[in-house]
C-alpha cells in the first residue's frame, strides 16, 4: 500500500521565525582564528532523516515528506506534513531535526530545524575531523551546531526546480559564527523512478571569514510503491561529489499492509564511508493512517551491539 496523502501543515513560516529568533537571542561571542577549519559543521553531513539514514541516508525520492528540504529542495513540489527525528551517538553525542511542507503560490514552500551537540575531540581543525566515529567518545571542547532552512519549489516546463536558504550557526566552546548557504536543484520523474539534482552548500565556509565553502553535488533516483504480491516494494540510490570525498548510497523497503492503512516497512541500506561506522544500515517502520512512527540503526566499529540509532515520527 502507498502512503496516504500528507495532512497540510497549516504555516509553517512560524516555526522558521520562532528558530531565527532563537538564535538571534542567544548569547553571541566573537569568531576566533583558533576554531577555523575547512569543513562544513557536522550536522549537514549526518542523516537528516531517519527513513533515509536506514536506506544508507540515500533519500526515498518519491515519499513527499517535507525533510525532502534537506535532501533536494525541488522536491517540495507536492510534499507535505509535519516532522520530528532525534539521533543518539551512545551518550556523547546528540542531534535533532524538525520539519514542515505545504502547497503555497502555486508550488511548494517547506522549513527545516537541524542541531547538533558534541564534544569534539580538539579545538581547530580536529573539532570536525570528519565521519561520525568521533562522535561517539568524550572530548575537551563543546561544540553546539545548529541549522534554519526555508525552501521553495514549483513545476517549470516539467520540471519541478527548487531552493532552499540555510542560516547556519556553529559554536566551539566560546567561539561562534553564522553564515547563509544555498541549496539550488531540479527533480523531474523518469518512468516509475523520480530523479533529483542539487548543488548543495552554496556561499561561504561558516568558520572561515571570506574562504567558499565547499560545494557538494547530490544526485539521487528511486522511488517506492511497486506491487510485488502481497508487498510493497521500493529502492533508491544516490551519489555525492564534492572537493575531497565522493559517496555512493542506496537502499530497499518491504511494506507488507495485512489491514488498509496499516503498514510494516522494513529497510536496508548500504553506504560507502571511510571512517569506522558499518556501511550497513537498518530500518523499521510503522504507517498507520495520518502516524508514521519509524527507526534506524548503524552499527559502529563492526560491534553490532553499538551504533548511531534514530527515531522519528511523522503525521501526514
Amino acid at each position: 500500500m502507498r502512503p496516504l496523502p500528507w495532512l497540510r501543515f497549516p504555516n509553517p513560516t512560524i516555526a522558521f521565525l520562532l528558530f531565527a529568533a532563537a538564535l538571534a537571542q542567544a548569547p553571541t561571542a566573537r569568531p576566533s582564528a583558533a576554531q577555523a577549519h575547512e569543513s562544513l559543521p557536522v550536522v549537514t553531513q549526518i542523516p537528516a532523516s531517519t527513513r533515509a539514514m536506514a536506506l544508507g541516508d540515500a533519500y526515498m525520492m518519491n515519499a513527499a515528506h517535507a525533510d525532502a528540504i534537506f535532501y533536494h529542495p525541488a522536491l517540495l513540489t507536492g510534499a507535505g506534513g509535519f516532522g520530528l527525528d532525534v539521533q543518539r551517538w551512545r551518550v556523547q553525542g546528540t542531534a535533532a531535526a524538525a520539519s514542515a511542507a505545504t502547497e503555497w503560490l502555486g508550488g511548494g514552500i517547506g522549513v527545516g530545524l537541524l542541531s547538533l551537540q558534541y564534544e569534539a575531540p580538539s579545538t581547530g581543525a580536529g573539532a570536525a575531523p570528519g565521519g561520525q566515529a568521533f562522535l561517539f567518545r568524550q572530548g575537551p571542547e563543546q561544540v553546539s551546531e545548529r541549522v534554519a532552512v526555508l525552501g521553495y519549489a514549483r513545476e517549470i516546463f516539467g520540471v519541478d526546480v527548487g531552493v532552499a536558504g540555510k542560516l547556519v550557526e556553529e559554536r566551539v566552546g566560546p567561539d561562534q559564527e553564522a553564515v547563509v548557504l544555498f541549496d539550488v536543484g531540479a527533480a523531474r520523474e523518469v518512468g516509475p523512478v523520480q530523479v533529483g539534482l542539487t548543488v548543495k552548500d552554496i556561499g561561504d565556509d561558516p568558520l572561515v571569514r571570506g574562504a567558499d565553502a565547499t560545494p557538494r553535488v547530490l544526485l539521487g533516483a528511486g522511488a517506492y510503491g511497486q506491487d510485488v504480491g502481497i508487498l510493497d516494494m521500493g529502492a533508491t540510490i544516490a551519489a555525492e561529489w564534492s572537493e575531497d570525498r565522493t559517496t555512493v548510497s542506496g537502499g530497499v523497503e518491504i511494506g507488507y499492509w495485512p489491514i488498509t492503512g496499516r503498514t510494516f516497512v522494513a529497510r536496508i541500506g548500504l553506504e560507502t564511508n571511510d571512517d569506522d561506522m558499518s556501511p550497513l544500515t537498518f530500518g523499521l517502520a510503522f504507517w498507520g493512517d495520518d502516524v508514521t512512527v519509524e527507526g534506524a540503526f548503524q552499527p559502529y566499529g563492526g560491534d553490532e551491539s553499538a551504533g548511531t540509532y534514530r527515531v522519528g515520527v511523522r503525521w501526514r
